[in-house]
């Protein structure tokens, strides 16, 4: 079918020929403007003047004295009348998200010329809306007082949310009078305010200054009424003529959303040449394509495909130009960009994309969660080191500052630094840039600006160095990414030429502003706008015609968009008076979509199958419609869904052969190998074979992280160095009841030992001792409990003789002839009590303190194997081999029992009757020994593999889980 905008240039060229430059062809849009243009040259036979081209925004503004203001200055304005009016001391901060809720509340009340004295009425007396309304029909005067009645002051008594709703209302009128009469005297307004006072002109009938010819409105639907006084003014005049795009008969259907405003608007502005109407309908119907895809990248890539296959079908023309792809989700454009074949060599995208997606914009993100959450201790500042690491692995900085960044990442693992102070980060310009507190709002331009000046300076290095070994895709991206930072630095100069330095707001506020100020800014991409493939959001496709139409995202809530817009206007009074609703919004997306698709021959239509968090994985409701309500007028191929070829193959079983390379690193840990095993090693291996291949043999582990918190292992190690260092003032002595009573109730000792501790294994600097504060404070009181109650249970045992702590285990242990192992280990405490050294394993979890047999310690297939007992057994066994003279028991300090009635104390369970304690390990050892060794053999037998674990409990928390598959 013929384009609408053809048929436009057409009929008005056969009319006015060389006169149509007298002419003003007003469209919704400034592509329409561009492809009529194309259409008046391509029929015209030779050179003439072009007509007047402008959008239905730009003729208000053309006969508008204001200048249209910037949001900041308005808000500025709106927050300074507020304070006045309603004698508040709310901050900036706190009236921001109000402000822009009214500023948009006052654009929609006045673009719908609402009497805001009736609007915005002082509820106090009910009984005077039956007066003030009587110009409203009965039924909106019952709604109107429904809604009131609820908020009743005999109702908000003592509901405070209600109150403040009607409080802020009753003031509503003065503040938009106020701050309307303060943007005029500065010939300011917002766009609504402009375009009010444009029709309010129009429709007082005052002469309005329009200049010769006429204006011819094309494609317009939705149409407010301050557009409709402005247009009902032109047409009394004699000098408008206007052009609906109501071709399709489904924008006709009652039925259908669509046509809310068509018969209003073809009765209200009827056009002059009714034959650009009359076409021979086209026996063919429009082919559509439905295609569901998991994924929204994934509806992308499929773009490619379609494009391909309408190139070799011979469907685009001139490299595409009568081709759209459409996005309703305009995050994808980048993602399509990328997929668009290389066939396609000409592309035109026209809706921009947005500074809010480009690095620069990420970057002063981190830098804003940087400064929000600067740390104060004493007179140092410092910043979270998450927030550190993510702006030194921003692109834009690794790329300057590599190696500085690498060392200042590495000092933060090392150190477990969960802060790091202003003084951590320096030796680098940019990072003394980046790094620098702030300390009110008024500093932040210049901060960011330096900070992009240096990023902007960087990357111009780089192009000079590297100039010749830049590929045109690297250069293309360099370029663009200088553009988004040159844009960047012009909204915040914008922003700080527009705020004053007297108004109250935080660092967080500044910040926002920005971050919304750059919302509304596009960077557009260079093409060709009038030759190749058309790449655009739904907006721009009005009055716009294409042979193939491909949607993405048409998912229900993405197209019709779902409307979060918050109002301070309710509902039930919005369409009272007339202001648009969630109604008007369906109907307007419901227009685009049925006028999109009227004259296109194709339509491929994809959309996101996925069902995860607000997504629900639904196809858009237009869909639907045309399915089973549409279906006659349409060739509806049956619905596809694509699937990712996604299958779980059977887990084969992993088995490591021992190689002689894998011997060769066995060989390691044999006497005089640079290795040695330990009883945790040991345990590995029972628990898993391969597990210990990984960690043991070769040498893999968890990548180290800062820890916020203090983990298991650190307040095991905290916990240990406690009790070393309480005891090692006894080494050799005999500790009595007044010794550890003494102990319990030395605090400040406790205090010393315990920051000492902390400075050691957890800020892993000994040299720098703080005072514990916060979590860390908590943390310290929880180990001095536990100290104090671990030598509450050593008082059963007094008077005993402290051997010592830590105890060094460094050994040579041969297994057999052919076999001998290298052994370390430390035994947490020795004492003497009695006749007897108990050997004293510390362990801040749960475990058992008695076992069934020596078999039951190295039985991988028991869920709750007494892998601890087997330590302190592996601990006795080399303690003995150096003392065969001594009587040893072992022993066991689980910190979870140690507030209850514990026992220590090691204990055989032979049977249901009878449990033996442990006073003699020695007794045990023989049968210990057979099965340590033959442990040991397996381990370095080359014939045995290292193999998973059949004891997936062991996997639970397993490092090594995701590699082998269990």
């Amino acid at each position: 079918m013929t384009p609408f905008l053809l048929r436009i240039a057409q009929t008005f060229y056969s009319e006015y020929g060389n006169e149509l430059y007298k002419h003003t062809f007003v469209f919704p849009n400034k592509r329409a403007g561009v492809f009529f243009r194309k259409y008046l040259s391509d029929i015209a036979s030779k050179p003439i003047f072009s007509p007047s081209v402008i959008t239905i925004n730009e003729l208000f503004e053309s006969l508008s004295e204001y200048q249209l203001a910037d949001n900041i200055m308005m808000l500025e304005t709106l927050y300074k009348n507020y304070k006045n009016i309603i004698g508040s001391q709310d901050t900036f901060d706190d009236f921001l998200y109000w402000g822009e809720m009214l500023l948009n509340d006052f654009d929609n009340v006045d673009k719908y010329m609402v009497d805001t004295r009736q609007l915005f009425k002082n509820i106090s007396n009910l009984k005077s809306l039956d007066d003030d309304f009587s110009h409203l029909t009965p039924s909106q005067i019952e709604a109107i007082q429904r809604f009131w009645a609820y908020f009743m002051p005999a109702e908000i008594e003592n509901n405070e949310t209600k109150q403040k709703f009607v409080q802020t209302w009753d003031i509503l009128f003065e503040l938009y009078t106020n701050f309307r009469n303060e943007l005029k005297e500065n010939g300011y307004a917002y766009e609504g305010m402009m375009f009010r006072e444009v029709a309010d002109r129009a429709k007082a009938k005052d002469d309005i200054e329009l200049g010769n010819g006429s204006f011819i409105f094309v494609g317009l639907n939705s149409i407010s009424n301050v557009e409709y006084e402005l247009m009902n003014y032109l047409k009394n005049r004699g000098i408008a003529d206007f052009y609906w795009d109501y071709e399709s008969p489904l924008v006709h259907d009652k039925e259908n959303r669509a046509s809310m405003c068509v018969e209003e608007n073809l009765s209200r502005f009827p056009s002059k040449f009714n034959r650009i109407y009359i076409e021979k309908e086209s026996n063919k119907k429009t082919k559509i394509e439905l295609t569901g895809i998991p994924s929204a990248v994934g509806q992308t890539k499929h773009v490619a495909e379609i494009i391909s296959n309408l190139l070799k079908d011979g469907y685009l023309k001139d490299n595409g130009i009568n081709t759209a792809i459409v996005l309703p989700d305009e995050s994808l454009l980048l993602p399509t960009l990328y997929s668009i074949p290389k066939e396609i060599d000409k592309i035109n995208v026209t809706m921009g994309y947005s500074l809010t997606n480009a690095s620069v914009a990420s970057l002063v993100e981190n830098i804003s969660l940087l400064q929000k959450n600067i740390r104060k201790s004493g007179k140092e500042q410092a910043f979270y080191f998450r927030h550190v690491l993510s702006v030194l692995n921003h692109p834009l900085v690794m790329h300057t500052i590599k190696s500085d960044a690498d060392d200042i990442k590495n000092n933060i693992v090392n150190f477990n630094r969960v802060t790091v102070s202003t003084n951590e980060l320096k030796g680098n310009p940019l990072l003394e840039l980046i790094f620098k507190p702030i300390e009110k709002w008024q500093d932040i331009p210049e901060y960011l600006h330096k900070i992009l000046i240096s990023v902007y300076n960087s990357i111009e290095s780089e192009i000079k160095d590297k100039d010749e070994e830049l590929n045109a895709e690297s250069s293309r991206a360099i370029d663009l990414e200088r553009e988004f930072i040159v844009e960047y630095y012009k909204v915040i100069t914008r922003l700080q030429g527009t705020l004053t330095d007297s108004i109250d707001m935080n660092i967080d506020t500044y910040f926002r502003l920005l971050k919304g100020l750059t919302k509304s800014i596009n960077v557009s991409f260079s093409g060709e706008p009038l030759s190749g493939l058309q790449i655009m959001g739904t907006l721009e496709t009005r009055v716009l015609d294409f042979d193939n139409l491909i949607i993405l995202s048409m998912n229900e809530g993405i197209f019709p968009k779902r409307n979060s817009q918050s109002s301070f206007i309710p509902y039930t009074l919005r369409k009272t008076f007339g202001l648009p609703t969630q109604e008007h919004q369906d109907s307007k997306h419901a227009y685009y979509f049925y006028r999109m698709i009227s004259r296109a021959k194709r339509v491929f239509m994809l959309y996101d199958t996925r069902t995860e968090d607000l997504q629900t994985g639904e196809v858009s409701r237009f869909f639907n419609q045309l399915k089973y309500l549409y279906a006659d007028n349409f060739e509806i191929e049956p619905e596809k869904i694509l699937k990712y070829r996604v299958f779980s193959p059977k887990v084969e079983t992993i088995s490591i052969s021992k190689t002689n390379d894998i011997l060769n690193k066995l060989n390691r840990f044999r006497t005089g190998g640079e290795l040695a095993l330990s009883a945790s090693l040991i345990n590995n291996y029972i628990n898993c074979p391969l597990q210990f291949y990984f960690s043991a043999v070769e040498g893999l582990k968890q990548e180290e992280e800062v820890s916020e918190s203090i983990e298991a292992s650190v307040f095991g190690s905290i916990f240990h160095r406690l009790m070393e260092v309480i005891y090692n003032r006894f080494v050799e002595l005999n500790v009595t009841d007044d010794a550890i009573n003494e102990i319990i109730k030395n605090d400040k000792f406790l205090t010393e030992i315990i920051e000492k501790a902390f400075a050691r294994y957890y800020f892993k600097d000994e040299s720098n001792v703080k005072t514990l504060k916060g979590q860390f404070y908590l943390i310290g009181e929880i180990l001095r409990r536990y100290v104090k109650q671990t030598l509450e249970t050593d008082l059963q045992f007094t008077p005993f003789k402290y051997v010592g702590s830590e105890h060094r285990i460094d050994e040579s242990y041969r297994v057999n002839d052919s076999l001998e192992i290298k052994f370390r280990g430390s035994i947490d405490r020795i004492d003497l009590v009695d006749n007897s050294y108990r050997i004293i394993d510390y362990k801040t979890g749960t475990g058992e303190t008695k076992f069934n047999s020596i078999e039951q310690l190295f039985d991988s297939s028991k869920d709750k194997r007494p892998y601890q007992i087997l330590q302190v057994f592996i601990y006795a066994l080399f303690y003995g081999k150096k003392n065969p003279d001594k009587q040893l028991s072992p022993a066991i300090y689980y910190l979870r029992f140690i507030f209850k009635d514990f026992d220590p104390a090691i204990y055989h369970q032979k049977d249901k009757n009878r449990i033996d304690k442990i006073e003699n390990i020695e007794d045990y050892m023989p049968e210990f020994i057979e099965q340590f060794n033959s442990l040991i053999t397996e381990i370095f037998n080359p014939d045995i593999p290292f193999s998973q674990t059949l004891n997936e409990t062991n996997c639970q928390w397993c490092a090594f889980r995701t590699i082998c598959g269990k």
